[in-house]
């Protein structure tokens, strides 16, 4: 724990610790009772070919994967929707951005326990960055070519959480 010089915390308190170089972790999303912690994390070395959803218990500091290690593509930006359900983007879809070679993410729901991945868009590019809004929709930025540029448009889309609805 180190102290922030003119901060207003007396700590900071590492709560993920990796054993292996090079590990990323990225995306923490607090669940609504502030118990438990989404974030999607590579692993470093020969393990770190995908990122995967895990969760922290804040309570015990138990971290246990999500997302299944042994499934093509990578799962990231996850949250929790208000019935526990957990929405991430994934490459697991298997398409490539048309203009260059990435892999294209679109969004995934599972169950709390990650049974029951389901792909809740359908979209030919990038789904990015899905978060519950207060009427229980889903917001989320889509990534288009339709008469706009690649780069600088992406628009906010609305969706329900099963991927019907999907809406500008």
């Amino acid at each position: 724990n180190e102290s922030i010089p003119d901060g207003n915390f007396a700590t900071v308190t590492e709560l993920i610790k990796t054993d292996t170089p090079g590990s990323i972790i990225r995306d923490p999303a607090l669940s609504y009772d502030a118990q438990r912690l989404l974030f999607a994390w590579r692993k470093g070395g020969d393990a770190g070919r995908w990122y995967k959803v895990y969760e922290m218990d804040l309570t015990t500091a138990q971290t246990r994967r999500i997302t299944d290690d042994e499934t093509y593509g990578a799962d990231y930006e996850p949250c929790y929707l208000p019935d526990d359900t957990i929405v991430f983007v994934s490459s697991r879809c298997k398409r490539w951005v048309q203009c260059w070679l990435t892999h294209v993410a679109i969004m995934y729901a599972c169950d709390r326990d990650g049974q029951n991945v389901r792909q809740i868009s359908a979209n030919i590019e990038h789904d990015n960055t899905p978060w519950p809004l207060p009427d229980g929709r889903v917001l989320y930025l889509r990534w288009e070519y339709v008469d706009r540029s690649r780069v600088a448009f992406h628009h906010l889309w609305t969706a329900n959480p099963d991927g019907t609805g999907q809406m500008v």
